[in-house]
Parts: C-alpha cells; sequence; structure tokens
C-alpha cells in the first residue's frame, strides 16, 4: 500500500510540474531550429521554424509565416500569412487542416529534438 501511495504521489508531482512548464523558455528552446511535421500527417514536406516572437515555414505547397503571442502560458499563433501557389488536392487539403491545427492549438512543449504543438508532432532535422 505504501509503494502505491508513493507512486501515486510520484505521479502527481511530476504532473504539477509539467503543467507549470514555462512555454516561453519552451519557445525559446525552439527558436531558430527547423522542425518537419511527423504527426498527424507522415511523408510531409511541412516545417516550422521560431525567430523570437515569429514563426515561418513550408506548409506543403505554399511558405507561411506569423506571429505568435503569449499569454497566460498559453501560446497563440496569429496573422497567419501564407504565399498564393496552386498544388494537388490532397496536398492543399493537408496544407488547410494543418494551418487550421496550428491556429487552434494553444500549447507548444520541446523535448530534445521534438517539438509539439497542441497534437501536431514535429522533429528537428
Amino acid at each position: 500500500m505504501k509503494k502505491i501511495i508513493l507512486l501515486l504521489l510520484t505521479l502527481l508531482t511530476a504532473a504539477a510540474c509539467q503543467s507549470r512548464m514555462d512555454i516561453t523558455d519552451e519557445l525559446k528552446k525552439a527558436n531558430g531550429k527547423v522542425y518537419h511535421l511527423t504527426a498527424p500527417y507522415k511523408n510531409t514536406e511541412i516545417t516550422i521554424t521560431f525567430s523570437g516572437n515569429s514563426f515561418s515555414g513550408f506548409a506543403g505547397v505554399n511558405n507561411y509565416f506569423g506571429n505568435i503571442e503569449i499569454k497566460n502560458n498559453q501560446i497563440f499563433i496569429k496573422d497567419i500569412g501564407r504565399t498564393r501557389m496552386a498544388g494537388p488536392e490532397k496536398t492543399m487539403k493537408i496544407e488547410e487542416d494543418y494551418i487550421k491545427s496550428l491556429q487552434a492549438s494553444n500549447k507548444l512543449s520541446v523535448n530534445k529534438n521534438e517539438l509539439r504543438i497542441g497534437y501536431l508532432k514535429f522533429t528537428q532535422k
């Protein structure tokens, strides 16, 4: 019984520490690095790079860019702009879904060479 209680306390402590993760510090870890999207879409050329409070990347057909605002330890991806090239319908759909997912995300974390924005997963290459 003592082992179970100790395990639960350890898990609760770990969860509390993770919830206090400072998103500004996480963003600093990602600054200047190029990340490639690995999930939920595989085998795409989608990338993202952060520079201070802005970001840019390649969304599959178009280049994109925008600004980041941090409030209450949440990230808000705003003012997304893109080039206006057309491509294959499937790739354009993935690009549109990706941009919408970025805009809907408010969490960011970096662990070694992995970046997560909401449910999007990226790897630094």
